[in-house]
């Protein structure tokens, strides 16, 4: 514990950018250093573009391990100037205003009181997180009300023990505008899927003629959803222009009609995401600078071969899932197609390209996400260090 606090401190007094593991959680936290209060430390936190992403409070006994180089910071670091450079945006946050001396916890519960923030909770002994607003507060606890943007009904009130929240995520780009939301009407709305393939056929058809929102579930068993308005549609394929869990352009998704397990047109998490969608209008948030929103695509040919020879032919990166269960999904550069083949290099996890590559049939292919954020990136990040 004490080469933790050491370790902490040394972060704090230097500047670094650090990762904070926990013990029991899958979660890391990457940022500078806010404060060393007695009850725990303040990180403001960072998303994967480089932007500040609110801040998160944690107990000093939650702290695995602070890291302070590596690889992964590295990648961070360059993230974080990219995004001043090409001046990308995010909600603006509000100043945090809390004194050293006192725990920060009760503090920041008050601030999230009243200023009918959602935060998020992590509560000891429990595995799941707490999305809400801090409705009253004591000396010992406070009484939360949850928020779930899956399902408006499962609003449920409780009285938590101060001790027992480890750790409190506040002012996050997705909390800011959920905190935005709640404020607006909002009532439950019953889902409306579809998954028959006649019935999915005319949905899709619908949403591209009415510009809807929707989400489409993979049938591969990986229990993934796009978010998105459809672009293109033809007799193989759907191209959705994604949106991501906070209500921004996220880049394209091309999947084959046979990968649709079904079709949502209604449901409480869209009518969040179009909420979202409204506010970040407001904010000019819609899109970020360095992504083009606005491409156009020709349904009349064969979405997956002209994407990939046009990917091939600028040196684009995309992400791409097949059929074949041995291959993995996987990130980097498609060769040139022939005779319905390509060679892919993809990136591994240390961005080193691998420049044999996998031998890939056209017609495997299911998926194909390209012109999002992390491709970017990546991308960038690739030419800065010499590997493209």
């Amino acid at each position: 514990m004490s080469s933790i606090i050491e370790n902490l401190q040394l972060a704090a007094q230097q500047v670094h950018l650090i990762n904070l593991y926990q013990a029991n959680s899958e979660v890391v936290y990457t940022g500078y250093i806010d404060r060393l209060a007695p009850d725990g430390v303040v990180v403001n936190t960072y998303d994967d573009a480089g932007l500040q992403d609110g801040a998160v409070f944690m107990r000093y006994d939650v702290i695995d391990e602070v890291e302070m180089m590596s690889e992964d910071l590295d990648n961070m670091a360059f993230r974080l100037k990219n995004a001043t450079t090409e001046g990308l945006n995010s909600v603006p946050q509000p100043a945090l205003a809390i004194d050293d001396q006192q725990p920060a916890l009760a503090q920041l519960v008050d601030h999230a009181h009243s200023d009918h923030q959602v935060v998020l909770l992590v509560l000891a002994d429990n595995d799941n997180y707490l999305e809400g607003q801090v409705q009253a507060i004591t000396d010992q606890t406070i009484t939360f009300t949850t928020f779930d943007k899956f399902d408006f009904k499962n609003k449920t009130q409780q009285v938590i023990p101060l001790d027992s929240i480890q750790i409190l995520e506040f002012c996050g780009n997705e909390l800011l505008l959920e905190s935005a939301f709640v404020k607006t009407a909002h009532a439950h709305q019953e889902t409306v899927k579809v998954s028959e393939p006649d019935d999915v056929d005319a949905t899709l058809n619908n949403a591209l003629a009415q510009h809807q929102l929707i989400a489409i579930r993979s049938a591969d068993g990986s229990d993934m959803f796009f978010v998105g308005f459809i672009n293109t549609l033809n007799a193989d394929s759907v191209l959705l222009n994604l949106i991501d869990m906070t209500g921004q352009f996220g880049g394209y998704t091309l999947c084959r009609r046979s990968l649709i397990e079904s079709v949502t047109t209604q449901s409480d998490y869209l009518q969040t995401m179009r909420g979202f969608i409204e506010l970040n209008r407001q904010y000019e948030l819609n899109v970020q600078p360095v992504l083009n929103d606005e491409r156009l695509f020709d349904g009349t040919t064969n979405l997956f071969e002209s994407i990939l020879r046009q990917a091939a032919t600028f040196n684009n990166l995309v992400h791409i899932t097949t059929e074949n269960p041995m291959l993995p999904a996987m990130t980097g550069y498609p060769g040139a197609l022939t005779n319905g083949h390509f060679i892919f290099y993809n990136v591994d996890d240390d961005n080193q390209i691998n420049h044999v590559g996998t031998m890939i049939e056209l017609d495997q292919v299911v998926k194909l996400s390209f012109g999002y954020m992390d491709a970017y990136l990546l991308e960038k990040r690739l030419k800065s260090t010499g590997n493209l």
